[in-house]
Order: C-alpha cells, then sequence, then structure tokens
C-alpha cells in the first residue's frame, strides 16, 4: 500500500536497534568524556553503556553493563589505562579495547599492544574516524590510526630482517645492572613513571637509562631493546 513501510523494512530496523554496539567510554576528564559520549550516541547502531573515570570504576562497569568495546585514556589521574586494560583482559577477556590518547610516543602505543588493545587512535581523530574503528574493532578486527600504524610496522620490519643472533650488537654484559633492571621493566609494559616509582627514582633518570640501553643495543626505541634482550634470553 501507498505510504506504509515494507514488512522486510520494519524487521531489518529491528535488527538494526537490537545490534547496537555496547561501549563503555573511560577517561578523567568529565568535559571529554561526555562530550565523546554525545557524539556516539548520534550513531544508530552505538549504544554508550557507562562512563567510568578511574580504573576501578571502569573494571566494575565492565562486569555490570557488559560493553563489547571499552574506548580507554592512557593516562588516568588515578591509575594507568595500561593497567586497566590488563585487568579487564584478564577478567573480561571478550571485551575489546581501544586507547583513545592524546599520546603518540612508541612507549604508549606498543605497551596498549601488549596489554591486549585492539585499537590505537589519537583524540583529534574525526567523528568519522572514531566511529569506524569502533566497528572495525567490534567485527573483530584490529586497527590503529595510519599515522601511528607507520611506528608498528617499522619494528615489525626490523625485527623481520635482523638475523636472530646478529653479532654486530654491543655485548650485553656491557649493560649495567640498573639498566637490566629497567629493561625488564619495559618488558613488562610498565611506563616511565612507573618504574620511576618503583625503583625510588626520577623519571629523568628511567630516560637516561634507556638512552643508554638504546645506544648499547644499537636501537631506535623500547619495542626494539625489547625484543633484541628478548632474542638473547635477557628478558621473558
Amino acid at each position: 500500500m501507498k505510504g506504509t513501510v515494507p514488512f522486510v523494512r520494519i524487521l531489518k530496523l529491528m535488527t538494526m536497534v537490537g545490534e547496537k554496539i555496547r561501549v563503555l567510554l573511560v577517561d578523567d576528564h568529565t568535559l571529554v568524556r561526555e562530550g565523546f559520549a554525545k557524539m556516539l550516541e548520534l550513531e544508530p547502531d552505538i549504544e554508550v553503556v557507562g562512563q567510568a573515570a578511574n580504573a576501578e570504576d571502569a573494571i566494575a562497569l565492565v562486569k555490570k553493563n557488559n560493553p563489547e568495546i571499552v574506548l580507554m585514556d592512557v593516562r588516568l589521574s588515578e591509575d594507568s589505562g595500561i593497567d586497566a586494560t590488563k585487568r579487564i583482559k584478564e577478567e573480561c577477556p571478550k571485551v575489546e579495547v581501544i586507547f583513545l590518547s592524546m599520546y603518540n610516543e612508541d612507549e604508549y602505543i606498543f605497551e596498549a599492544i601488549k596489554a591486549g588493545a585492539s585499537g590505537y587512535v589519537l583524540k583529534d581523530i574525526s567523528k568519522e574516524e572514531l566511529v569506524r574503528a569502533i566497528r572495525v574493532v567490534h567485527s573483530g578486527e584490529s586497527l590503529i590510526q595510519p599515522s601511528l600504524a607507520k611506528k608498528v610496522l617499522k619494528e615489525f620490519a626490523h625485527l623481520a630482517t635482523e638475523p636472530p643472533h646478529s653479532q654486530t650488537k654491543t655485548p650485553l654484559r656491557e649493560i649495567s645492572d640498573r639498566e637490566l633492571e629497567v629493561l625488564k621493566y619495559v618488558s613488562n609494559g610498565r611506563s616511565n613513571k612507573q618504574i620511576a616509582d618503583t625503583l625510588l627514582i626520577s623519571e629523568t633518570t628511567v630516560k637516561a637509562h634507556l638512552r643508554s640501553i638504546f645506544r648499547k643495543l644499537e636501537v631506535n626505541d623500547r619495542a626494539q631493546a625489547v625484543a633484541y634482550a628478548m632474542r638473547k634470553g635477557l628478558v621473558e
């Protein structure tokens, strides 16, 4: 009949309503968190099921509201988004985490991947790109913002081409005990601040140790240093 909605279309619309992607937002800045929530709620296939400002609330809401995707900030006022992600993946492994961060440094990107994240994008991302990232990860894929993916691809290329027991590197015995300690913490996904707090030293000192490690191992960043140390059996 003219002016009526076909029955098939009605069923399709009903199906779409039932297939909304459940998203939880974790950010310690209320305005930022609420801004993203309002933006995502405009999408017909996305539902924001909760908001959290710290790791404890995030984990509690994951268990209570059963989100499929968690949008996670790297730095929280009381916690680390990296640590929160590790706990979420341990307790609710089916939940996918996308980092929504201000930081594009190697240490955050690789720590996020090691923690089990399925995506990493920057907060200056467009609405369309963020929505696409959520849909891509929800479909079972992983996504890293193109401007950041180069860092990851460069590291994989380095690992693929370097001989497993290259003799051109500086012998590991030249690394001091403290540098080795720092390297082990880095391999466990600790940030510079976390290492500094654990060893009771400043972040500046941690960075100095890392520069020394990079120079001695002839590598460019944390990920390459850890990969080399793992090949040598120095860290797990």
